[in-house]
C-alpha cells in the first residue's frame, strides 16, 4: 500500500512538472500572442470597439487611427460583399509595447478559435497594413479550416486588398517570361515564403497578388464567397478555384 502511494506521488509530481513546463514554455515562446489575448487586462486603452492603443497616444493620432480602421473595414467589405469578422486591433508604437505584443514592427495576426488579435507597429499604422490584416481575419472567420486554402491565396487576397504591391503585374511578367512560362506557385504554399525578413518575400507577395487579383477580377465577390462555401463543404481548393473561373468566363 505504501509503495502504491509512493508511486502515485511520484507520478503526480512528474505530471505536475510536465504541466508546469508547458505553461513556462507557452509564456516564454508564445508570450506575445498570450499578451495580445489578455489585452483587456493590460494597461492598453480601448478607444473604440475592439481597438486598443497605448494610453499616451495623442488625440489627433487616435482620430487618424480610427479613420484608418473605418477605411480598412470598407475595403474588406467591398471584396467580400460584407464584413463579418471583428478582430481585436492592438496598436503598439513604443519599444516597450512592441516587445510585449509584436513579432515585427509592421503587422501580424494571432489566431485563436474564439478571436483574432491583430497587432500593428509604427510601420503598420496605415490603411494598407490594417486592411491587409483585416482581410486575413475575415477569411479565417468565414473558412472553417484555414488549411483548405494555400498560403499564397491567403496572402495574395490580403495583398490585393491592401494595395501596396502596385508592380505585381511587372513582377509576374518577369517571372513568366511575358506570360509564356506558367509560374509555379507551389513553393509559395508556406508561411516562410512570406516571412518578414525573407529576401524573396517582396517578390512572392507580388506574384501572389497578381494571381489572386487576376482570378478575382473574373469571379468577383460572389465567386470568392462561393469558393469559401464549397471549401467548407469539403471540396478541394484547386478544383473549385479553376471551376469557378471557368464558369465565370463562360458567362461573360
Amino acid at each position: 500500500m505504501k509503495l502504491l502511494k509512493c508511486k502515485s506521488k511520484i507520478i503526480g509530481l512528474i505530471l505536475g512538472l510536465f504541466i508546469f513546463s508547458i505553461v513556462v514554455v507557452s509564456l516564454t515562446v508564445y508570450a506575445k500572442p498570450v499578451n495580445a489575448m489578455f489585452v483587456d487586462y493590460s494597461n492598453m486603452e480601448q478607444i473604440d470597439k475592439d481597438v486598443y492603443v497605448e494610453p499616451d497616444l495623442k488625440s489627433d493620432e487616435r482620430t487618424e487611427l480610427l479613420e484608418y480602421v473605418m477605411s480598412s473595414q470598407d475595403k474588406v467589405a467591398d471584396v467580400f460583399g460584407e464584413r463579418v469578422s471583428s478582430p481585436y486591433l492592438i496598436v503598439t508604437l513604443s519599444q516597450q509595447a512592441l516587445k510585449k505584443y509584436a513579432e515585427n514592427p509592421t503587422g501580424q495576426t494571432y489566431y485563436y478559435p474564439w478571436k483574432n488579435y491583430i497587432v500593428v507597429g509604427p510601420k503598420g499604422l496605415n490603411v494598407s497594413v490594417i486592411s491587409h490584416e483585416f482581410t486575413h481575419a475575415e477569411l479565417r472567420e468565414r473558412l472553417h479550416n484555414k488549411n483548405k486554402v494555400p498560403v499564397w491565396f491567403d496572402e495574395g487576397l490580403a495583398t490585393m486588398v491592401d494595395g501596396r504591391y502596385s508592380n505585381y503585374e511587372k513582377v509576374w511578367m518577369e517571372h513568366s517570361n511575358n506570360g509564356e512560362i506558367p509560374v509555379d506557385y507551389s513553393p509559395l504554399d508556406s508561411h516562410q515564403a512570406f516571412h518578414y525578413g525573407n529576401a524573396e518575400a517582396w517578390t512572392n507577395y507580388n506574384l501572389a497578388c497578381y494571381e489572386v487579383s487576376r482570378w478575382y477580377t473574373i469571379v468577383g465577390s460572389s465567386g470568392l464567397i462561393k469558393l469559401i462555401d464549397e471549401l467548407n463543404e469539403g471540396e478541394q481548393f484547386d478544383v473549385q478555384y479553376k471551376l469557378l473561373e471557368t464558369e465565370a468566363s463562360n458567362r461573360d
